[in-house]
C-alpha cells in the first residue's frame, strides 16, 4: 500500500498521511475484501480500521454472505478457544478460574491500587460520559434494590444471601416468622420499623377490621409475641 501527504489543518501543514490504492491493490482488495476477515486484511495490508473501512465504502464492498456465515463460525471457534483458555467457562461452570487469569487479574488490581494503571471506571468516565453516567446510575438502582431486599429478609428472619451491613438481629424462627405471614392475612399489622431498638419487633398489632382470633394470638404469645391495639397518629 502507498501514502502520500495531503495537506490540511491550520497554515496547510502537510503532516497528515492518507493511504492511496494503485490499481492492482484495488483489485486485490476486491477480490479478498469479501471472502475473508477483516483482521486478516488489516494484518496482510498494514492499514487501520478506519482506512479498510473508507476505502470499503468508497469502492461498495460488502461480505458475501456464504463467506460472512464461515467468518462468523471461525471467530466463534477462535473465541470459545480462548475463553476456554483463560478459564472464563470453568466459572460459569461454578469451578475457580485458570490460575494465570486469576493471578493477572491480582496483579492488575495491584497496579490499580498502587496508582500505576487507572481505574477502568476513570477510564470509562473519560472517554464516554453519558455512558459512564448511566453505568453509575444503574449500578446505584441496583445496590439500593439489594439492600432492600437483603432488609427485607432481615426483617421476616430470612437467611442472609449477602455480607451488607444490615442493623443486626436476632433471626425469627421458622413459627415466628410463619406467625407474622399469618398476621398480614388475617388483617394484623406490623411495624415497618422491627429492628431491637424500636421497640416492635416482638409487637403484633390489631385494629378495628382485623380478624381477631383467641387460639391464634394464645400461639402468638408462646412464640414470643405481644398483641397489643393500633394507635394511629
Amino acid at each position: 500500500m502507498t501514502q502520500k501527504p495531503v495537506a490540511s489543518g491550520r497554515g496547510l501543514k502537510a503532516h497528515v498521511q492518507k493511504w492511496v490504492l494503485t490499481p492492482e491493490q484495488e483489485e486485490w482488495l476486491r477480490k479478498w475484501f469479501p471472502l475473508v476477515e477483516n483482521s486478516r486484511l488489516l494484518k496482510a495490508s498494514g492499514m487501520s480500521h478506519s482506512t479498510l473501512h473508507r476505502f470499503a465504502v468508497a469502492l461498495g464492498l460488502k461480505k458475501d454472505a456464504d463467506a460472512l456465515h464461515a467468518i462468523r463460525v471461525r471467530t466463534g471457534r477462535k473465541n470459545a478457544r480462548m475463553l476456554e483458555k483463560n478459564g472464563y467457562y470453568d466459572t460459569l461452570r461454578g469451578k475457580p478460574g485458570h490460575p494465570e487469569s486469576i493471578a493477572g487479574t491480582k496483579r492488575r488490581w495491584q497496579l490499580i491500587r498502587e496508582g500505576k494503571l487507572p481505574h477502568p471506571l476513570e477510564v470509562a468516565k473519560q472517554k464516554s460520559p453519558r455512558k459512564y453516567k448511566r453505568a453509575m446510575k444503574e449500578k446505584g438502582e441496583r445496590r439500593r434494590a439489594l439492600i432492600e431486599a437483603e432488609k427485607r429478609r432481615v426483617k421476616w428472619g430470612l437467611p442472609r444471601k449477602t455480607k451488607l451491613r444490615i442493623v443486626a438481629v436476632k433471626p425469627y424462627t421458622h413459627n415466628q416468622s410463619c406467625r407474622r405471614h399469618n398476621a398480614t392475612r388475617r388483617g394484623y399489622i406490623l411495624a415497618d420499623d422491627c429492628t431491637e431498638g424500636s421497640g416492635n419487633r416482638w409487637v403484633i398489632f390489631f385494629d378495628a377490621d382485623t380478624k381477631r382470633s383467641a387460639i391464634f394470638e394464645r400461639n402468638g404469645i408462646k412464640d414470643g409475641f405481644r398483641f397489643e391495639p393500633w394507635i394511629n397518629n
